[in-house]
């Protein structure tokens, strides 16, 4: 609905008619199609929740196909129906984005000798006050407390070789809600042997897309909330920002290449980035998804970098900048790196992970760059077992690691580098670990003499995980610390280790223990498997119960128990 309302002086200024609230669009399988200017023939405008009433043309009613919002089915006019503020509600589905088939006469509305550019043009911005809104039907309901429901969300999925699902190149201050964004085919991109076969990608085409979402430097003040996004055979979302992205409850995974890949391919820098990342999960990228989905771990095929495959599940450009704020999320059976914001080198940025997950993935667990001149790492729990995927995975194809190799192919569980005067604070983590080095810390500069590291109220548990011996792991277990320049200031205490390599104790600093640290049901480890469902509670018997250091930074724990402010104060991510 839109309003008029006078200007202060009417004698001067007359009458100025402002949009105060953004129309509202609607897509269902019972609408019609779009009327324009040049289809006089369409039979709705898209602006009620109605049906095609059977008869007439441009009746109030909602649209039929998704792809009336930016075209109307003629060549050349692909351009948004809605303007910036508007709302868009997508009902049923799914639906397809791309052409409606493998040959160039198959097109729907845009270039009928560009399949792949076939996604739609820049979204209409909205305001920080009012922002661009594309809606699932069931936005309302779409999660109960922090998980979405899968089965509430509305699916678009990009087919016949269209590069993209969703653009959001360029888009500002727009809102996306409880989407699926996935593709109806197993064809590979990455990945020798392909298995099972590679996209053709000629006429006529298979019906793939490449990525789910694509960003840019001009993307920014963007929420992707309650969204799933799986099963492209390269990225799941890829590109730049240009400001603030936030994902909260979204889950990327089961994607060909990266799942959130900040690098275009031309390592073109992001801008004023800040990247929020909250409730969500990044899973089994660099493996291709079966379609249709028959098992609970839909992986038909995994590929290590050295088969032709890629899978962080996180990637950054190298001499990229960027914040990043990452709450409750998880890290999981990526065949890369779980995170790896190692290549974060220009600028001065800000990074918190806070009470969260990684385990599984076949790299490190997480990677800190050196400019990230704060960096705030709490409550998380970390597990660097970086041969799971080597093999076999309850609910997997017996075939998901014929071709996956690369194992432990970062030989650490956690590298962060400084930069001087950065200053880094890891307390109240669980790391459980066999990779080769447990902490990897550089220094970026030829100094780091006023960088400082604290490192405090943490549980290191080490295996000796004699797979990793042709992988540079050393027998007697992880190396703990390896320094490649002097940390001028290194304020450690409270911190209990077991297993590491080469680590005595005293260790010199402060009330540090090494001893068992007993968690509930703690495993002999003898085979991959044995780490799964790892229970990091500490049990009653533990010695990291009430000796650790109250830190007013760390007020609660990884599950939001409070923390004594004195007494009583326990390592890790756990209190009990």
């Amino acid at each position: 609905m839109r309003f008029c309302r006078s200007a202060l002086f009417v004698v001067f200024l007359g009458f100025m008619c402002v949009p105060m609230f953004g129309e509202t669009w609607y897509v269902r399988g019972d609408g019609g199609t779009r009327y324009s200017a040049k289809v006089h023939q369409g039979q709705c405008d898209g602006k009620a929740d109605a049906p095609y009433p059977g008869k007439g043309t441009n009746r109030h009613c909602a649209f039929n196909d998704y792809r009336y919002l930016y075209t109307d089915g003629t060549y050349g006019n692909d351009a948004w129906v809605i303007a910036g503020g508007d709302t868009v509600i997508v009902r049923g589905g799914p639906w397809r984005v791309g052409y409606n088939g493998p040959n160039a006469k198959d097109y729907f509305g845009v270039d009928p000798g560009n399949p792949y550019g076939a996604s739609n043009p820049v979204i209409p911005s909205g305001t920080a006050e009012r922002h661009t809104r594309i809606l699932g039907g069931n936005y309302a309901s779409c999660s109960t407390g922090d998980e979405t429901n899968r089965s509430k969300l509305t699916q678009i999925f990009g087919g016949y070789g269209v590069g993209n699902a969703l653009n959001l190149a360029g888009a500002q201050y727009v809102d996306v809600e409880c989407l699926e964004i996935t593709r109806h085919s197993q064809c590979t991109i990455f990945g020798v042997p392909a298995n099972p076969a590679p996209c053709h990608r000629g006429y006529p085409l298979d019906d793939y897309d490449t990525n789910g979402v694509v960003t840019d430097a001009k993307t920014h003040d963007v929420l992707l909330q309650d969204v799933w996004i799986h099963g492209h055979p390269s990225r799941g979302v890829i590109g730049p920002i240009g400001g603030t992205v936030t994902c909260l409850r979204c889950d990327v995974g089961f994607n060909g290449g990266a799942g959130w890949d900040f690098d275009d391919g031309k390592s073109t820098p992001s801008v004023n980035a800040v990247w929020n990342f909250n409730y969500s999960t990044i899973e089994w990228n660099g493996c291709n998804q079966e379609y249709p989905i028959t098992h609970g771990i839909p992986a038909i095929s995994c590929y290590g970098q050295s088969d032709g495959g890629y899978g962080d599940g996180v990637g950054t450009p190298s001499k990229s900048g960027m914040s990043a704020n990452i709450d409750h999320s998880t890290f999981r059976y990526n065949v890369q790196d779980g995170l790896d914001l190692l290549h974060v080198g220009v600028g001065t940025h800000t990074l918190t992970i806070t009470n969260s997950i990684a385990y599984g993935n076949g790299g490190s667990a997480i990677k800190l760059g050196a400019n990230m001149q704060t960096t705030v790492i709490t409550n998380n729990l970390i597990l660097a077992n970086c041969m799971r995927m080597s093999a076999p995975m309850a609910g997997a194809p017996s075939s998901y690691n014929a071709n996956l190799h690369d194992f432990c192919r970062a030989s650490d569980a956690v590298p962060f580098n400084f930069r001087q005067g950065g200053n880094t604070l890891i307390a109240n983590n669980t790391f459980v670990t066999y990779a080769p080095t447990t902490f990897d810390i550089g220094c970026s500069d030829e100094s780091c003499s006023e960088s400082t590291l604290t490192f405090k109220n943490n549980v290191v548990l080490a295996y000796d995980n004699p797979g990793t011996y042709s992988l540079g792991g050393k027998p007697g277990g992880p190396g703990g610390f390896y320094s490649e320049k002097k940390i001028g200031h290194v304020n450690r205490s409270n911190n209990l280790y077991h297993g590491l390599r080469g680590l005595r104790c005293p260790t010199g600093y402060p009330n540090e223990k090494c001893a068992d640290p007993k968690f509930v049901s703690q495993p002999h480890f003898s085979k991959e498997q044995d780490l799964d469902n790892f229970n990091f509670h500490l049990s009653d018997a533990s010695p990291a119960r009430g000796t650790g250091i109250p830190m007013p930074e760390v007020k609660g724990d990884y599950s939001g128990k409070a923390r004594p402010a004195a007494g009583g104060y326990d390592m890790g991510a756990y209190q009990h």
